[in-house]
């Protein structure tokens, strides 16, 4: 008899999140697959009862090599319990990849819901919930990053992204350039003591941090989706962008930059760059 794939979302700050019957779970699992033993091991401790429960280590790492093994484990009729450091499993992490491969082998997949932090973050976050893109990670880079955000540019929905506490100004900086004064929320250590949530357009918010000497732990941002027959930009968000290009770079790869950061014709771009260049050049 085949056993059976079980996932379990564990708290993603507050210890107090961590469900009855996600406890009972994992009490009965034969396997708990988990991204870092030793946060799972602080979980286990939190039951009623004493887990048998042997625990593996499964992320991107080593997922190609421990799938076959948890396949064989689930086929002998054990079950397997997968979880992650924080939240719900395969939100950004490699687990749909064993949930997928269980399904090609016909065995039985389960889940215990719980904590997801793309969702708390958009539950109190005050912008439109009822169509959302979780994007993931940003990219490091500044290339990669500028083309993640262009990529959704045009998305009437809002768009759900995790960030790291050194990349956040810069990325915010990059999403104010790209999308201009729409509505943003930076929401940060979610359901613990230092919760926060912080909502205004994106220059405002880049203001804001830019003031704050330092900020910590899981952050997650929302950005407002595009408005369908309003333009994310106007003549003066335009030209205030040309300034800043115009100061660093020539007039041919300011206009060339804006034209990629808007997706407005290189024409219109360029009559608004001369007057630029023109209101600022000493006659």
């Amino acid at each position: 008899m085949s056993g059976c794939l079980v996932i379990v979302s564990t708290p993603i700050g507050n210890l107090s999140d961590f469900s009855k019957r996600a406890a009972r779970t994992l009490e009965d699992s034969d396997i708990i697959a988990c991204e870092d033993t030793r946060m799972t091991r602080k979980l286990l401790a939190l039951s009623e009862r004493t887990s048998t429960a042997k625990l593996v280590p499964y992320h991107d790492h080593n997922g190609a090599t421990m799938r076959p093994q948890l396949l064989a484990d689930i086929g002998a009729g054990k079950i397997v319990a997968l979880v992650s450091d924080a939240g719900t499993p395969l939100i950004s992490d490699p687990g749909y990849k064993l949930v997928a491969a269980c399904h090609d082998n016909g065995f039985k997949v389960a889940t215990v819901p719980g904590p997801s932090a793309p969702l708390a973050a958009l539950t109190v976050s005050g912008l439109p919930s009822d169509k959302f893109v979780f994007a993931g990670f940003l990219p490091p880079t500044t290339r990669a990053c500028e083309a993640a955000i262009r990529d959704i540019r045009d998305l009437s929905m809002t768009i759900i992204w995790f960030e790291t506490p050194r990349r956040l100004l810069k990325s915010l900086t990059l999403m104010s350039d790209i999308l201009g004064p729409r509505l943003a929320v930076v929401a940060r250590e979610l359901t613990k003591m230092h919760e926060e949530v912080i909502r205004a357009p994106l220059p405002d918010l880049v203001a804001q941090i830019q003031r704050r000497k330092s900020l910590r732990g899981e952050i997650v941002i929302l950005v407002e989706g595009r408005h369908h027959g309003d333009s994310i930009f106007d003549e003066i968000d335009i030209k205030i962008m040309l300034q800043g290009e115009l100061r660093r770079h020539s007039l041919r790869d300011a206009v060339k930059t804006i034209v990629e950061r808007t997706g407005l014709q290189k024409s219109t771009i360029y009559r608004l760059a001369l007057e630029v260049n023109k209101a600022t050049t000493p006659e």
